[in-house]
């Protein structure tokens, strides 16, 4: 009989992990979407996730121990099955319903807007730990906090394979919600058919079944994007490993949009023009091209007015070209188009060959992912690759006659980077600011070079631009933007950081207000911390860190995260079962063990950046590079796990507060890593600098411990 039991409580538990890494990864990348996020907005996502989940551990602890059974498990499988789809479909309508359509949104209306749609299911899926902790241990009559904890680690595990090699390529987000549904749903009617302490009446046995029907041939999909996109026609949506695209169709024109941003329109002339012919007028006899993005917006047309040799357009996502083909009806079979679907900086530091102009067609550094495309090493690899007389070309958007602050700093940190690789940097005034440079002479008197090319433009040609004017606004943009030197760097993304305070400053938004409501919170919370679950509030803290760390620096070395994103959290997933399950048990159980563990991740995470940025300069081959991050992101799984189960057998009251408390101090350490970290520390100081206060945060914890617990060794 107790076999049964606890068989059937691991099954359970092992559900939840999978549904809860699936949901989290999913409805990660769907809000990416609807608030069209960057780090700092998964900071926020991932900070209210853990943050809500801790409150439900801890709430757990109000209830009765007779409330622990397995009518709750039944009614919370429901619920965990149905929840994922209802916040999903209610992110898209709830957006446009509480704010006007295409309104930018600041901090604060993503964190309670994530926090309002995310709280149902992340209290229930916190209040479950509690709950199975208390009935594992008592069927095993011991303390099985830990194995709790193992288990729906292991069940993570298995979410996060199934999700990465399966449902990333085959089902779009609401099909892949729905079968987590079925999941759930088979979950609690195995337990109403199985256990007969269930004591739930026919009817909701026969209700499930049907609500699982009925969902089942609900197609919501097409619905909720149509009150995403409002006043547009959905002409298509794929979700795909490299992010979510989305076509639509407004007054006759096309619109794409990826991750909800929108990446490019159709009969956008001017943008067309001036992404060409700037750079190319310079240019003696330009014969080979290289096109870094942007290039299916009629950009590639616009080259191919020149008498060139070669084209090599590089597009990551080769859906994107197949949609662009689709609805612009345009064709890549003009033998001097090479497509290249691979990521931008990877094929420049594999190939060898020499380009007469580059044309990089991107968005504003906004994102750490995106500020690696306005780097130094980054120029660094362009100029290797640009032909004696080479000029590259890239923009930042344009604030017409006034330059505020934040635009004038990042303007300026783009300047400067450039400036320090190429003799010649010019900005030529347009939609957007257009940053030139060579080792050759450049020009803004685009009118005359216009006369000279002869080249037939509806825009970008005399009549239209007038050189004087062109020259005052350059004189008027550069006088104020070569006052300072601002250099960005890969791995301190100065430029993410100024476009990031140029943003909040729309909303009068400040940093520095974040950074002191979060120290405020920390100075209430800290002090009232049992010594053992600071312990786990700082490994809560440094694990999410570093796996926000490792996630990142990845991105920057390869550029794309969303499908390593997936199986880096089920590596440090297969970290903390080997820590938890396995290694504790060959370690003693101790409060020295227990502060040197804290020594030990304080360590790892000052080595971490160290690594990386020897594996970067290096550049070992990609083997080498990714099992080095597999490493250490298991690494950082296993001391998580180890720390943990040490943390819930160290303080035991009962199994109920000891569960609630030793869960709670870990998200909520968890919450305000990832929300520290990708929010504030690594705009602010980088990921090196980063991981060194990480390392020392640890290093003062462990001591902290090893003191107040020297009594107790």
């Amino acid at each position: 009989m107790l076999s049964k039991q606890e068989n059937s409580t691991k099954f359970s538990v092992f559900m939840i992990g999978l549904t809860t890494m699936i949901t989290q990864i999913i409805l990660l990348r769907h809000f990416l979407s609807v608030f069209s996020g960057n780090e700092l907005v998964i900071g926020i996502i991932l900070a209210n996730w853990m943050l809500l989940t801790a409150l439900g551990a801890y709430l757990a602890r109000f209830r009765s121990n007779t409330d622990f059974n397995y009518r709750t498990i039944f009614f919370s499988h429901i619920l965990l099955g149905l929840l994922p789809l209802v916040i999903a479909y209610f992110s898209f309508t709830f957006r446009n319903l509480i704010f006007p359509p295409g309104k930018m949104l600041n901090i604060l209306e993503i964190f309670f807007s994530s926090l309002i749609l995310l709280a149902p299911f992340c209290l229930v899926s916190g209040y479950l730990f509690t709950l199975f902790s208390t009935l594992l241990s008592k069927i095993k009559e011991s303390n099985q906090i830990y194995r709790v904890y193992g288990i729906e680690a292991l069940g993570s595990i298995v979410g996060g394979l199934l999700f990465n090699f399966i449902f990333i390529f085959v089902f779009n987000t609401f099909v892949s919600l729905k079968l987590l549904l079925f999941l759930n749903f088979g979950t609690a009617l195995f337990l109403y058919f199985t256990r007969s302490e269930t004591k739930i009446p026919k009817v909701f046995g026969i209700f499930a079944i049907l609500l699982a029907g009925f969902v089942a041939i609900l197609d919501i999909s097409e619905y909720a994007y149509d009150q995403l996109f409002k006043n547009q026609t959905i002409l298509e949506h794929l979700d795909t490993p490299y992010g979510s695209l989305t076509v639509t169709e407004s007054s006759g024109q096309i619109n794409f949009y990826e991750n909800g941003q929108i990446l490019f329109s159709t009969d956008n002339m001017i943008s067309n023009e001036e992404n060409v012919h700037y750079a190319m007028f310079q240019h003696p006899r330009p014969e080979n091209i290289l096109i870094i993005s942007g290039g299916a917006t009629g950009v590639i047309d616009e080259v191919l007015k020149y008498d060139v040799a070669s084209i090599d357009y590089v597009e990551i996502n080769p859906d994107l070209i197949r949609l662009a083909e689709k609805y612009l009806k345009q064709s890549s079979t003009d033998k001097t188009i090479n497509i290249i679907n691979q990521d931008a900086r990877l094929f420049l530091q594999n190939i060898d060959n020499k380009y007469d102009v580059i044309l990089i067609n991107l968005p504003d550094p906004s994102s750490v992912h995106l500020n690696r495309y306005y780097s130094l090493e980054f120029y660094e690899e362009i100029k290797n690759k640009l032909s004696y007389s080479g000029i590259v070309s890239t923009s930042l958007s344009s604030s017409a006659n006034y330059m505020g602050k934040e635009s004038k700093e990042y303007h300026t940190a783009l300047y400067s980077t450039m400036k320090l690789i190429f003799n010649n940097v010019i900005v030529i005034p347009g939609q957007r600011n257009f940053f030139l440079a060579s080792d050759n002479r450049l020009t803004a008197e685009i009118g005359k070079l216009s006369k000279i090319k002869n080249i037939s433009n509806e825009y970008v040609n005399p009549y239209f631009l007038d050189d004087k004017l062109i020259a005052e606004r350059r004189n008027k943009i550069e006088s104020e933007i070569t006052e300072g030197v601002v250099i960005n760097y890969d791995f301190i993304p100065i430029a993410y950081m100024l476009q990031l305070k140029l943003w909040l400053s729309k909303f009068n938004f400040k940093l520095l207000l974040l950074l002191l409501t979060l120290a405020v919170i920390a100075l209430l919370i800290i002090p009232r911390l049992h010594i053992v679950n600071l312990g786990l509030f700082s490994t809560g803290l440094s694990a999410s860190s570093l796996e926000i760390v490792l996630i990142i620096a990845f991105q920057i070395i390869y550029g794309y995260i969303y499908f390593m994103l997936g199986i880096f959290i089920t590596v440090f997933m297969v970290g903390l079962v080997l820590g938890s399950l396995w290694l504790s048990k060959k370690i003693k159980t101790s409060y020295k063990n227990y502060s040197f563990l804290q020594y030990l991740i304080g360590i790892l995470a000052i080595l971490a950046p160290l690594i990386i940025v020897n594996l970067n300069t290096g550049q070992p081959g990609s083997f080498v590079i990714h099992s080095v991050f597999v490493v250490l992101m298991l690494a950082t799984g296993v001391l998580t796990g180890i720390q943990f189960t040490f943390g819930s057998k160290l303080r035991y009251a009962d199994i109920v507060k000891t569960a609630s408390g030793s869960y709670g101090a870990d998200l909520l350490g968890s919450s305000f890593g990832a929300l520290l970290v990708a929010a504030l520390l690594i705009p602010l100081f980088g990921l090196i600098k980063v991981c060194l206060i990480i390392g020392i945060l640890n290093f003062i914890t462990g001591l902290i411990i090893l003191i107040k617990t020297r009594n107790h060794n």
